[in-house]
């Protein structure tokens, strides 16, 4: 995966996809393996997420002047470098990365960061030398925490009197295991891996399986055949989107996300649409009197993206883009209509008075009525207990006639306040 101007612009949403004022950026998890076009387009970053890539070197951030933050936490990188004009950095985030104990050459870089307070390096190889944290802070004084632990002012002190025989150790241990000192300590133009052609670390055993050793070669190899393998799989669903068109017609396509509640012309028939898939009921309250529509939200979905229109035949909601458009089995009040979104669960429910109050309330006492026969019929001397006498039915007793008149357009639903009380954790919305 490359940094390209479109990645960093759909990543500056929280900055309204402008990336000349872009102070906080988090490009983590995306498979980059090079640092790329954040020095030229995002020249005022202050907080930089790169962790859990696989990049390989520290390069083209010199221009990042302001620069406070910059977490490279679970990469590939080797040495420490190509931060040096970087002035304002305070904070570098290294955690899990490949530096040895050659790479604890490379530290001297970071002499020139004068503002630099925290450095982390757990995880490294390097961790695990006898005299890791003496050195790094013999050879950084300045820091004042240490893979998120304080610095004493003794250990400074203790770290400044034994650098040189650190240091003389750390490079006889090195020239005994054949590294090349000059190479190990160079910062300024290092490339660690050809960006193009990784050669292939794994062997394959006797059982056929190709094993790898953990490097950052390997990692970079994981990386590129994960992408392949997803090209291939959206490769072979294109194919078989259009071999189906080829047997069955077009394929249904997703349609694009909605601006605006559609407009409903007089006479037009009201289709039941789901676009957004929400799962939701659509029921008669228990007393009766009114409508109810329960639709599973989401609990983080922002009540001010909720955009609701209850008609007197119809209701229809508008959330991502997305329409729900249902058909009412009786006429409603939509002046009277009220709206309540779940703290707990995010779910939204629409209470729609019925249009024809007193044919509810006969229909209630009817069923009502219905259901004290049945009970009394049982025992009754000279009554029958056919089928479907004395039987309480459930839902509407009839479809009334819905009005031709459009109801007034409703505004959007308000954001739910985070304070206040309400029963069963429900938030109870100005009527609609």
């Amino acid at each position: 995966m490359r940094v390209t101007e479109a990645l960093l612009v759909r990543r500056a949403e929280h900055n309204e996809r402008n990336l000349t004022t872009l102070e906080e950026i988090g490009l983590h998890g995306q498979g980059i393996e090079r640092i790329e076009l954040i020095n030229q387009l995002c020249r005022h970053l202050r907080i930089l997420y790169l962790q859990s890539n696989v990049i390989c070197k520290i390069e083209q951030l010199h221009r990042l002047k302001e620069l406070e933050i910059l977490n490279l936490a679970l990469n590939n990188i080797l040495r420490v470098q190509n931060l040096q004009r970087c002035e304002s950095l305070r904070r570098l985030d290294l955690t899990a990365n490949f530096i040895d104990k050659a790479g604890l050459l490379s530290l001297h870089s970071l002499q020139e960061n004068e503002h630099l307070e925290e450095l982390l390096l757990l995880g490294n190889p390097c961790a695990a030398w006898p005299g890791y944290r003496t050195y790094v802070l013999g050879t950084l004084p300045r820091l004042q925490r240490l893979d998120a632990e304080p610095v004493l002012p003794s250990e400074r002190i203790a770290a400044a009197r034994q650098l040189p025989a650190l240091h003389a150790q750390l490079l006889g241990e090195l020239a005994a295991e054949g590294v090349d000192l000059e190479e190990a300590a160079q910062v300024e133009d290092d490339s660690l891996l050809d960006a193009e052609f990784i050669p292939e670390t794994g062997i394959v055993g006797e059982d056929g399986e190709l094993r790898r050793p953990w490097c950052p070669a390997t990692r970079i190899l994981d990386q590129r055949e994960d992408e392949a393998r997803e090209a291939a799989a959206a490769e072979q669903k294109r194919a078989d989107q259009e071999r189906a068109a080829g047997l069955f017609g077009e394929p249904e396509l997703e349609p694009p996300p909605r601006v605006g509640l559609p407009e409903v012309l007089e006479g037009e028939p009201i289709l039941q649409k789901n676009e957004g898939k929400w799962e939701y009921r659509l029921e008669e309250s228990s007393d009766g009197r009114s409508i109810q529509l329960d639709v599973a939200m989401g609990r983080y979905l922002d009540t001010s993206a909720i955009q609701a229109d209850v008609q007197p035949s119809f209701v229809r909601l508008l959330a991502k883009g997305r329409l729900l458009q249902l058909a009412l089995p009786a006429e409603v009040s939509p002046d009277a209509a009220i709206a309540q979104r779940s703290r707990t669960t995010g779910n939204l429910l629409i209470t729609m008075p019925l249009a024809d109050q007193q044919a509810a309330l006969r229909a209630t006492a009817a069923t009502a009525a219905a259901g004290r026969c049945a009970g009394g019929a049982e025992n009754a001397p000279g009554v029958g207990n056919r089928a479907g006498e004395g039987r309480c039915v459930g839902g509407l007793r009839s479809k009334l006639a819905a009005q031709q008149g459009a109801a007034e357009l409703l505004p959007a639903l308000v954001s739910v306040a985070e304070d206040g009380d309400s029963c069963d954790g429900d938030l109870e919305l100005p009527p609609l």
